[in-house]
């Protein structure tokens, strides 16, 4: 039970993305050699079990000074803790740690990860360790512990084989207390689940001070520094990246563009955040539940938006655009740039970070007069969206390369952006993998030169150098773009594989920032996104998977447990209460249409008919209990003699289960010690213990035949 609970302890550590692979096999290696054969703790030498806790010391503070992050090395300790338990016989205060050092494991990557595979361990590490607890107490129930055997001793419980063990348990093993005590915990979990649900929700952290002690590195490189390739790279990852949960899915675009890095700065082989726009996202405030937003015209018919961003994509918030006002689960530190419409967290959420937005605009161009405003007044404002590269040739050949489009393109914004992306795609195909002709000079310049193939980013660069040149204020937006319905959850699902790159391009007569997308076949998606017809889009893109299956799975448990908050809990009520009365209110009519048929079947005229149905019923009922007293009772009972001895085989533990059972039944009867202790003895303790049977049952009828003479 050790070794089990020792392998649901390092299991959870695959969750936590902690550097502990040299100590989850030691450990997995030494529970299963405590199965296979529990001799071998006795052949380490003296000197092992002396040095091992000066080591572990050592090791603990030298990981903690090298590493500076306390939980890391907390759970790298646990682990060299647990390995050791492993690898020595136990008494009972060290089966006790071994289960403290589980469950801490157990609990961190709960609060940690928050997944549904959590609930899953918690539940059977319990019962593991209620199994363990109990076989504990039975070693100690005469309150002698048991002593630690000498080093190169191998204890009698660790002799023999599983078969052995395994009949000793099976003979011992009250089987209707194990299914009693199976109901038992099974009924604890319901009623934890319905507290769970009834108690009243409370405004707490819950990952109170746990998730602070470790750092997070960005998994998918939606970070303020992205290099060409690196969103292509992202696409070959299938995984959950965030769902998104609609009060009306008719809300939904054809195709979402999900906004979370703006780069504003060329650097030569990617784009990147400006060192002014860095500093402005990293001056935090103190933690807020609430944050109002660019859209100030308020729509209180308009859906809310609730996201469910997964670990490990960025700190960044996936938006589609302006929004109203935005909650979290829990206190927030957060920075919210008016000029590039993004939030930015403090750090990247360790665990499933929750966010509902009100009053979410989905259209292609953000509304920004302020920036429009400041363009007028101080020309300076828009000078960091129109840098070029450095070298004089690189930025006269960008205006050459104008001179390919008609004049009337470089005339405003829209036309400028629709004339560039048709002059892309000719020259350029689309490619995940792309190929920059060799040479001196600017990447992007030599590539634009070229017919090379290329991905997203190179488009969406290759554009946003070309409007800079022409005079408009560009940008490279990164993010997500589509997604697809999940039937099962009735939620929007987007994957890892969306991740994509484009542009914005400030236009002066609308005072917004429109979009383009220059990936070849894009820009038409583009331009559809502002239409929100969710009846017809939603059913282009559904999703019915066996991995739409287990995503739902993870939804629910994002929806229900973890997020679950008083308004969850009301709405939970709410729909309980409906489906109680529409079952009720259904059953009453079904009752009613029952009865008003046997009224009617009962007052039609009693013709012959109905008399010989009646007759038959009334035979065949008849011949169903003759069969039954003849054959069904005698079946039932040679199956039941048949189960009692096929559970219990020896003679002699049914005999003295009989004279036990016999004896409880005698009204102030107690059997004398000696007989009590021989019987049970017969009854669970191993053949090579037992006393001589016959003498046993004669005692043991002496005893009865005294205590009914009384």
């Amino acid at each position: 039970m050790g070794a089990v609970l020792a392998l649901l302890s390092v299991v959870t550590v695959f969750f936590m993305d902690i550097d502990a692979w040299l100590l989850m096999p030691l450990v997995t290696v030494a529970a299963i050699l405590a199965w296979v054969k529990p001799t071998w703790p006795a052949l380490l030498p003296g000197f092992v079990h002396r040095l091992a806790f000066p080591f572990i010391a050592l090791a603990f503070v030298y990981d903690l000074t090298s590493s500076e992050e306390p939980l890391p090395a907390l759970i790298r300790l646990d682990l060299l803790l647990i390995f050791y338990r492993l690898i020595t016989y136990r008494q009972r205060r060290d089966d006790l740690q071994l289960v403290l050092l589980g469950l801490f494991l157990v609990i961190v990557a709960g609060v940690i990860t928050v997944s549904l595979s959590f609930a899953v361990q918690l539940l059977a590490f319990t019962s593991c360790a209620l199994v363990m607890l109990l076989a504990v107490t039975l070693e100690h129930a005469d309150g002698q512990s048991p002593k630690a055997p000498a080093p190169g001793v191998v204890p009698s419980w660790a002799r023999g084989t599983w078969g052995a063990h395994f009949s000793r348990l099976r003979a011992a093993t009250d089987w209707r207390l194990a299914g009693l005590g199976i109901l038992a915990f099974g009924g604890l979990v319901v009623l934890s689940g319905l507290l769970f649900l009834a108690i009243p929700r409370f405004d707490i952290q819950s990952s109170l001070f746990i998730d602070r002690l470790i750092s997070r590195t960005t998994k998918t490189g939606f970070s303020e520094d992205i290099r060409f390739g690196d969103v292509t790279a992202i696409t070959q990852d299938d995984s959950l990246a965030f769902s998104v949960d609609l009060t009306d899915s008719s809300a939904m675009p054809l195709v979402p563009y999900w906004r979370m890095v703006v780069l504003d700065e060329y650097t030569g082989d990617g784009f990147r955040l400006s060192s002014e726009f860095r500093r402005s996202l990293n001056g935090y405030s103190v933690p807020r539940n609430r944050v109002n937003g660019t859209n100030l015209r308020p729509d209180y018919n308009a859906p809310s938006w609730t996201f469910y961003m997964e670990p490990g994509i960025s700190r960044y918030l996936p938006l589609l655009g302006n929004f109203y006002s935005m909650s979290f689960t829990e206190p927030q530190t957060f920075r919210l740039s008016d000029q590039l419409r993004i939030i930015a967290l403090q750090r990247e959420p360790p665990k499933m970070f929750a966010y509902r937005t009100w009053n979410m605009d989905t259209r292609s161009e953000l509304y920004d007069p302020t920036f429009a405003l400041n363009r007028r007044e101080n020309p300076a404002v828009a000078a960091v969206f129109l840098t070029l590269p450095e070298s004089a040739q690189d930025q006269a050949r960008l205006r050459e390369l104008l001179t390919e489009l008609k004049p009337s393109a470089l005339a405003d914004a829209r036309r400028f952006g629709a004339a560039t992306i048709d002059w892309l795609e000719d020259l350029h195909p689309y490619a995940l993998v792309s190929s920059v002709p060799a040479g001196d000079g600017d990447t992007l310049i030599r590539w634009l030169d070229s017919e090379a193939s290329g991905h997203c980013e190179f488009f969406a660069g290759s554009f946003v150098m070309l409007a800079r040149a022409a005079g408009f204020p560009a940008r490279v937006v990164t993010g997500f773009r589509g997604g697809t319905w999940n039937d099962f959850s009735g939620s929007f699902m987007v994957r890892n594989s969306h991740a994509h790159a484009w542009a914005e391009v400030f236009d002066e007569k609308s005072s917004s920032w429109v979009r383009f997308d220059p990936t070849p076949g894009n820009q038409a998606l583009s331009n559809l996104s502002e239409q929100a017809d969710g009846a017809t889009g939603l059913s282009a893109v559904r999703d019915q998977s066996w991995q739409a299956r287990l995503d739902s799975l993870r939804v629910f448990w994002y929806r229900r447990i973890v997020n679950f908050d008083l308004q969850t809990q009301e709405q939970l009520v709410s729909s309980t209460k409906q489906f109680f009365q529409a079952k009720s209110q259904a059953f009453i009519a079904w009752t009613d249409s029952r009865m008003e048929a046997l009224r009617d079947w009962v007052t039609r005229p009693w013709d012959l008919h109905r008399w010989g149905m009646i007759g038959g019923l009334m035979v065949v009922g008849g011949l169903l209990s003759w069969g039954w007293r003849r054959l069904g009772a005698r079946w039932w009972l040679t199956v039941r003699r048949h189960t009692r001895r096929s559970t219990d085989q020896d003679p002699v533990r049914r005999e003295a289960s009989r004279w036990l059972q016999k004896g409880a039944r005698q009204r102030e009867f107690r059997w004398p010690e000696a007989v009590a202790g021989d019987l049970l003895r017969l009854r669970f303790g191993d053949t090579p213990s037992w006393p001589d049977p016959l003498k046993v049952f004669r005692a043991a009828r002496r005893a009865l035949r005294s205590h009914r003479d009384r």
